[in-house]
């Protein structure tokens, strides 16, 4: 089947005007007690639309800065759910900050049990020295576990500076390290076999200047879809959205499959940058938020939503529908987790919150745009 160019440029708009017939709902989230909210990942955990897990960290007054691993259970959109401040506990420790991302749930993880959890993070303590160490926090059956996780030197090929999890899933876990800190490194960690690799090191030929493994996606085939963003200053890529599919079962190149590069508004040249940092998946594809800066503002550094379908070869579109994420007042807004059609983050200016944000149904008009343009393709095809 053969589209016309200017079809897809349709359908980008139709997308753009379902979502803007009416506005984005905004809506603030945040714990009730002392410190400032900053929510960092989520999971379904129900069947429930809505029901979820939230990770995140709460600031902990007159510390210096320090923060406290939090996590919410219950309904988004009710708000009426449990938060809890947690304190790791690592023998031989004393833990100052500490921080969760994205969590996994029992709803896909069978092995956690029922209302079983499995986060990740980072985590300093008093004699660990000045950077973070991996962190991982795993609930069953009601009870609590906790444990550090460091990318080895041996993984690294240097001394590691620091080791932070963003996000797990079935039976991995991907994050970031680095030896320099001028340079971020990527990771992927094998919790059935408790061994780390180094991700996407390399892909089509191109040896990064810097990449994060930030969101991950088990799919029903077996392989996992990681999310993230790179730079590469010699292909002139500030810094870039990516997606990739990933096979736990393969080594070296042959564990990554279908690599595509994404720049807000898919216009690289008016990009500065565009950071996958959540993703959930859809009926064709996927949903994702990060943060993004145009050269037309690059002062503010906003959220968005974006959608990516699948194509018909197995890989992912080139291009994505992309919606700005900008909390009401606030020039910084940071897109940092999705659900469904909901994007978790925090913004900052004249107020502080973590919200939440939904993007609306499309609109009637939109609905029958739509129709006209699954006709168009039908007489293409």
């Amino acid at each position: 089947m053969k589209i016309a160019l200017h079809t897809f440029a349709v359908a980008s708009s139709l997308f753009l005007l379902s979502a803007t017939a009416r506005a984005i709902d905004y809506a603030p989230f945040n714990y009730s007690g002392p410190g400032d909210t900053v929510i960092t990942g989520i999971r379904g955990a129900s069947d429930v639309p809505g029901y979820a897990v939230i990770t995140g960290s709460l600031s902990i007054p007159n510390s210096g800065g320090n923060t406290q691993a939090i996590i919410y259970e219950g309904s988004i959109y009710s708000q009426n759910g449990t938060w809890t401040p947690l304190t790791p506990t690592i023998n031989g420790q004393t833990i100052t900050t500490s921080t969760l991302y994205g969590p996994n749930t029992g709803y896909y993880d069978t092995s956690l049990g029922e209302n079983g959890i499995r986060a990740v993070g980072s985590y300093k303590y008093s004699t660990g020295g000045s950077y973070d160490h991996g962190l991982m926090y795993t609930r069953i059956g009601g009870v609590s576990t906790w444990s550090q996780f460091d990318v080895p030197e041996e993984v690294a090929g240097a001394p590691v500076l620091y080791t932070i999890a963003h996000s797990t899933m079935g039976s991995l876990v991907v994050g970031n390290y680095d030896v320099q800190l001028d340079r971020g490194r990527a990771f992927v960690y094998d919790l059935n076999s408790s061994t780390f690799r180094n991700f996407l090191p390399v892909v089509q030929g191109i040896a990064f200047d810097s990449i994060t493994a930030y969101g991950i996606w088990k799919n029903s085939n077996g392989t996992y879809t990681v999310a993230g963003g790179y730079s590469n200053l010699a292909n002139h890529v500030l810094d870039a959205g990516y997606l990739v599919d990933y096979d736990p079962s393969k080594t070296g190149n042959d564990a990554y499959t279908h690599f595509t590069s994404f720049q807000y508004q898919n216009e690289p040249l008016a990009s500065l940058i565009s950071h996958f940092d959540g993703i959930v998946a859809t009926d064709d594809g996927y949903n994702l938020t990060g943060d993004h800066a145009t050269l037309a503002s690059p002062q503010n550094q906003l959220g968005f939503f974006a959608h990516v379908t699948r194509s018909e070869d197995g890989g992912f579109d080139l291009t994505a529908d992309w919606l700005s994420i900008e909390y009401p007042g606030n020039a910084i807004t940071s897109g940092n987790t999705v659900y469904a059609e909901s994007v978790l983050g925090v913004s900052t200016g004249s107020t502080t919150t973590s919200y939440i944000a939904t993007v609306p149904e499309p609109s009637s008009l939109a609905l029958l745009g739509l129709a006209g343009l699954a006709a168009i393709l039908r007489r293409r095809s």
